[in-house]
């Protein structure tokens, strides 16, 4: 088998909700047609938790039981911010408050990678999810101010993802999911 078929490229994420999933894609719409760029796909909207990178598929199992390992509730996202990073190219709802439990998520997750010996993307964790790519200009201010109308949503599940590129963008495959235990529950449920 040659390394690129051995190879593969992954990372963890939360999913949002259905409604909160057609917010972002009605507000990545009028974004992308104010900055002639390109919509992220509304089945590809996510959160990243961590990015793992281009691995061997041999370390898949040990992501798997890292994830595995990890126990929290479920949590609630509020996006209310845009980050435009690239020179604008990229343009993304975030959060102006980050909450707790989504922090204390990603640090059992670095830590579960560490303990494993897994390298991971170290980049300073930036919560957001991506609306558009390639936009030709930034978003004009007036029209797009730094925080935009909330998008909520409950966190309640979790996946690593494989993200397969292809020239009408990325497709991504989940190769493992968890489930958040409810928020007024003790028990934690798995998928």
């Amino acid at each position: 088998m040659s390394d690129a078929a051995s190879s593969v490229r992954l990372f963890f994420a939360l999913w949002p909700q259905e409604e909160a999933r057609k917010q972002l894609a009605r507000l990545a719409r009028r974004i992308a047609d104010q900055c002639a760029g390109r919509c992220v796909r509304p089945e590809n909207l996510h959160l990243t938790l961590a990015f793992i990178g281009e691995v061997d598929s041999s370390v898949v199992p040990i992501l798997r039981q890292a994830g595995s390992a990890i126990h929290r509730t479920s949590f609630d996202l509020l996006l209310d911010k845009l980050h435009c990073w690239g020179k604008g190219s990229i343009i993304a709802a975030g959060v102006s408050q980050p909450c707790g439990e989504l922090v204390m998520l990603v640090q059992d997750l670095q830590d579960q990678f560490s303990a494993a010996g897994i390298r991971y993307d170290t980049v300073k964790f930036v919560p957001h999810v991506t609306l558009v790519r390639n936009a030709k200009q930034e978003p004009e201010q007036e029209h797009f101010p730094e925080m935009i109308p909330p998008v909520a949503w409950t966190a309640s599940r979790w996946s690593l993802l494989q993200s397969q590129l292809t020239p009408h963008g990325p497709v991504y495959q989940s190769l493992a999911d968890w489930v958040l235990a409810s928020q007024d529950s003790d028990e934690h449920h798995r998928a």
